[in-house]
């Protein structure tokens, strides 16, 4: 099985949603992947953010239990592959040991995925549906 994993900021909108997002297109495509998450600005133990759970359950996702990782409090050379949203979130852990050859900007050619946080149900499902193209293209490649 292939372990990927997901990092954004605040680990409550973009990175739990791709995990779920991830999870669920892996199954539909019989693919061995399973899909977690984590924040480089985070603690351990936050609820999603209310807006990321009700768009993912629009897609048949439900990730209302999710609670967000810090990226310190896991081991990252467990990952196959570890998709960011940003350039940013790319140094943050290559700063922290990540290797980098694993590291991979999702969208990177659009600038990464935005940051939904704070914005209304339109803006998280926008930020959903480029998740969910970017993670479609790139789960293929493992």
């Amino acid at each position: 099985m292939k372990k990927v994993l997901f990092v954004c900021t605040g680990n409550t909108c973009r990175s739990p949603m791709a995990q779920g997002l991830c999870n669920k297109i892996a199954k539909n495509l019989n693919l061995d992947i399973e899909a977690q998450s984590a924040g480089v600005a985070t603690i351990s133990g936050l609820p999603v953010s209310e807006n990321a759970k009700a768009v993912c359950r629009e897609y048949g996702v439900d990730i209302s239990s999710y609670r967000t990782k810090y990226i310190e409090d896991i081991d990252l050379s467990q990952f196959d592959r570890i998709y960011v949203m940003s350039n940013s979130h790319k140094d943050a852990l290559i700063y922290k040991g990540a290797d980098k050859n694993k590291i991979t900007v999702l969208a990177e050619d659009k600038g990464g995925i935005s940051d939904p946080y704070g914005g209304d149900l339109e803006i998280y499902r926008k930020c959903r549906d480029e998740l969910y193209s970017a993670i479609e293209n790139s789960v293929k490649e493992l």
